[in-house]
């Protein structure tokens, strides 16, 4: 056995005990470690904890998402407020070109006389530059009467809309859920007529949802007008 003599004790390197040279009685060996259930029970703490943080860390990504929806929604109203100042009505599509005609025309839109770039939707990818894009906020406008809107017939009211993702922001509380298309309005999109979107549907569209504020709300779609 190789061994290493120290101050008269022998270690021994194979066994790991100490012992004493002249008397040779064992010296204790001292053992420290988990055992498996407490690891188990560690490891479990840990994935508990973890869980937790995710799924705050989840939530607080979704307010600011929606926070910045609302930010958006808010500089579009004032970007489509200077162009009812200069022009006395509403774009038909606010992805159009601000001089895709010349002079004062509805079928002029908000860029770049009103805003640099259309804002996004966060969860979106790229540009808002077209209205079919998934990526923009919602847009009607709205002429008086029926009928398709032209030069003649312009929209005199819009809807804009954002579908948030956190059903207990109170934002939702404080939008305008207002039914144009059954007051005396009809919504246009493109130069043609549309069906516009219910304010207080779950998803922006036209499927009827249950503004939040009463029992078992559904609304998930922040929407303005003027």
């Amino acid at each position: 056995m190789k061994t290493v003599n120290f101050r008269g004790f022998t270690q021994s390197v194979e066994r790991g005990i100490a012992t004493k040279g002249r008397r040779g009685k064992a010296m204790p060996r001292f053992t420290a470690g988990f055992t498996l259930i407490e690891l188990l029970v560690v490891i479990a703490i840990i994935g508990v904890l973890t869980s937790i943080v995710m799924v705050s860390l989840s939530g607080a990504k979704q307010k600011s998402r929606d926070a910045r929806r609302v930010a958006d929604i808010k500089t579009l109203q004032l970007a489509l407020g200077l162009y009812y100042n200069d022009n006395l009505f509403y774009p038909l599509d606010m992805t159009a070109s601000s001089n895709a005609v010349p002079g004062s025309s509805p079928q002029n839109g908000l860029v770049p006389a009103y805003l640099p770039v259309l804002p996004r939707d966060p969860n979106g990818a790229g540009t808002c530059t077209t209205s079919s894009d998934v990526s923009c906020y919602k847009y009607y406008g709205y002429r008086s009467g029926s009928g398709g809107c032209n030069s003649a017939n312009v929209p005199v009211k819009y809807q804009l809309g954002a579908k948030l993702e956190d059903i207990t922001n109170k934002a939702l509380l404080d939008d305008v859920d207002y039914d144009l298309t059954s007051n005396g309005y009809t919504a246009c999109h493109n130069n043609a007529n549309a069906n516009g979107f219910l304010g207080n549907s779950a998803d922006c569209t036209t499927t009827a949802g249950i503004p939040q504020g009463t029992a078992g709300g559904t609304e998930l779609c922040y929407s303005q007008q003027p």
